[in-house]
């Protein structure tokens, strides 16, 4: 016990022991450094939250000191993870990759690197929120989509893990045995894109599609991204030749797997599963859409529940309800308890501590396992791993917190207000009621339809006209519900839809800014470029990509709306995007083409992730498109690996051109 406990933990000697009076300040100024530049980014992109809601769609914030206190605990949250990170975990990592491959051989790798990619990814907090947007999607618009995204999400999970755990094995055996890292991206991204065009031409299918591409970039946060990074470092450092991504490259792979582990597994569902329909032909008590139906809710009892929801939600009317499931009557839905969590409650504390504890420990524990029992190494600067542990634990905590109850919060109401860009608003908390309402109170003018009727209702200072809806009378009484304009009303439903991405273009470039992955990666960059691929110009490349990615990808979702025959599908979109990136790679150099890719999956992370889905859910909601806001995500990853290919180009030429003067 003594000697296991020498080999974890390995006496110091020679500390040097300094009074309260001066470390403070010391402790202090250190401490303030790490927090500004998080401090910075995170109001960035908050303002601009906050700004746009209140500026460009008139719509007040609410839960604003909640909002606050959920900002706060982010920048803090935010400093103690990277902090962490850079103390704990990537150490780890590292001494992993380098001691292990030597102790335990390929196939000890092989088994190590799956089961940390599995248990990586299972700590994504971004994953469970991607699952989010499942509320806007209907069992009968899309039956796949909704049981991976509810019975089956235990499903979809395990096959990104499995596929990020694959990625890991693959990753880090091309480190081992040298392996370029171009031929595995010129056979696996055509292989995804043709599975997706093919996908999109079943209907089952092709919801599934954006969700997969989705995973992609959503598996690759906060977690996954720097340990896997630190993993391939130290395994390229041991390698019989250094290789030129250094360690990149690995991010690349754990972010494409993931979408053909979820593609795998919508195509094993497939036949299992209804074609969309309406709601009744969904509920129908026809033997095999019954038995298909109760298979997308888990069993007959919760088929009939879902029934009921829809009924309450007017998607299906009491009658068809009372012929799909005779002798069943819809029950009302339950009274609410006021159970409802609240921001910072206890309960929403105690929550938000054993995902951080899960998410962390479990990783940390099989690392530090790995190197003390296995490999029986010590752990280098053992109390610094541990205090980085603490941080990272902490960390992820209070950003958890904080993004749930600040951020998303704020871009969760702006997703709801996006609609009023190009939409009429009914406000019926402004109702005005009128009694006492017979012939002498509506008069008939001419209009370009006709005749048209008009009501005289009170004003603040005298009545005033307003278009008479005979459905808003009831006996002598008229109800009038005021309707807004839309904000962008003068400018038509287009200009609506361009103010829109032009919001969503400049929110995904203030989010990239925050994202703790991408800061771990670019510094991994500048040390690897000896500092000539600065990290603030890789943070901007990926900040222009993110921000137009997403504005395209926002741009699907409003432009499918005036196709509803079928609207736009993803592959349309990322079929010319990675032919285009494949084509940059064959011409860019091997650093660039790992650097770029890798961004492919880091700049969405834990900060641009859950911005994108809250704000996405808004229109996922008024969407056409059986798929809801789905894809955003995917678009947002691929255009940052065309900008930075095109770059890395660029200074290529550049170079070249200065070595020949």
């Amino acid at each position: 016990m003594i000697k296991l406990k020498n080999i974890i933990v390995p006496p110091r000697r020679g500390l040097i022991v300094l009074p309260l009076n001066k470390s403070l300040p010391m402790i202090g100024s250190y401490a303030f450094e790490k927090i500004r530049p998080q401090f910075k980014a995170v109001l960035i992109v908050s303002v601009y939250l906050v700004a746009a809601q209140y500026f460009m769609l008139k719509t007040p914030l609410h839960n604003a000191l909640y909002i606050a206190a959920g900002i706060g605990a982010a920048i803090l949250g935010l400093s103690f993870f990277l902090e962490g990170l850079f103390l704990g975990i990537m150490p780890l990592g590292e001494q992993c990759g380098m001691r292990l491959p030597a102790k335990v051989g390929v196939a000890g790798i092989t088994i190590f690197s799956l089961i940390v990619g599995i248990t990586a990814t299972l700590a994504e907090p971004a994953i469970a929120i991607l699952q989010q947007q499942g509320s806007v999607i209907s069992a009968w618009n899309a039956p796949l989509l909704y049981l991976l995204l509810n019975r089956g999400s235990s499903w979809l999970v395990a096959a990104i893990a499995i596929g990020v755990g694959l990625s890991v094995v693959l990753g880090v055996c091309r480190f081992m045995f040298n392996w370029p890292f171009k031929p595995p991206v010129f056979i696996i991204i055509p292989i995804l894109v043709i599975a997706s065009c093919v996908f999109d031409e079943n209907p089952i299918l092709r919801p599934v599609v954006n969700l997969a591409w989705d995973t992609g970039g959503a598996a690759t946060g906060a977690v996954t991204v720097p340990i896997i990074l630190a993993l391939g470092l130290g395994v390229s450092k041991i390698g019989r030749k250094r290789s030129g991504g250094s360690g990149l490259g690995l991010v690349t792979l754990a972010s494409a797997l993931p979408v053909a582990s979820v593609l795998f597994l919508a195509a094993l569902l497939a036949p299992k599963v209804p074609s969309s329909s309406d709601a009744a032909s969904f509920f129908s008590s026809l033997p095999e859409q019954r038995e298909k139906a109760e298979y997308i809710a888990g069993g007959s009892e919760e088929l009939i529940k879902m029934a009921e929801a829809a009924v309450r939600k007017g998607d299906l009317s009491q009658a068809a309800f009372n012929a799909c499931f005779t002798g069943k009557t819809g029950r009302e839905p339950a009274a609410d308890s006021g159970d409802t969590l609240r921001e910072f409650s206890p309960q929403v504390l105690r929550e938000q501590l054993k995902a951080a504890l899960l998410a962390v420990l479990p990783l940390a524990l099989v690392l530090i396992i790995a190197i003390s029992l296995v490999a029986r190494d010590r752990i280098r600067n053992p109390d610094i791993t541990m205090l980085g542990i603490f941080f990272t634990a902490a960390g992820m905590f209070a950003l958890n917190l904080g993004m749930a109850d600040g951020i998303t919060a704020i871009s969760s109401q702006a997703g709801v207000s996006l609609t009023r860009a190009y939409r009429e608003t009914f406000q019926p908390e402004k109702a005005i009621v009128v009694h006492g309402v017979d012939s002498s109170s509506v008069f008939t003018v001419p209009g370009k339809a006709g005749p048209e009727t008009y009501i005289w209702l009170p004003g603040k200072t005298e009545p005033k006209p307003e278009k008479f809806e005979s459905k808003q009378l009831t006996g002598n009484v008229y109800t009038h519900i005021p309707v807004e304009s839309a904000v962008f009303s003068n400018f038509g439903r287009l200009g609506g839809y361009l103010a829109i991405l032009v919001f969503v273009f400049f929110l995904g470039f203030f989010a990239i800014f925050a994202e703790p992955a991408l800061a771990a990666t670019a510094v991994t960059v500048e040390e690897m470029t000896t500092g000539t691929f600065k990290r603030s110009k890789l943070v901007m490349i990926a900040a222009v990509g993110v921000g137009a990615g997403m504005a395209i990808g926002f741009a699907r979702v409003l432009f499918s709306n005036m196709l509803p025959s079928g609207g736009i599908h993803l592959s349309w979109i990322l079929t010319p995007c990675y032919l285009l990136a494949l084509i940059l790679t064959v011409f860019a150099p091997e650093d660039f083409s790992s650097i770029a890719w890798d961004v492919a999956g880091i700049a969405t992370g834990p900060i641009s992730v859950p911005i994108i889905i809250t704000t996405g859910l808004g229109l996922g909601a008024d969407s056409l498109r059986a798929d809801g806001a789905f894809g955003i995500v995917a678009t947002a990853s691929v255009i940052p690996i065309i900008a930075i290919l095109v770059s890395g180009i660029l200074d290529m030429q550049k170079s070249k051109r200065a070595l020949k003067e």
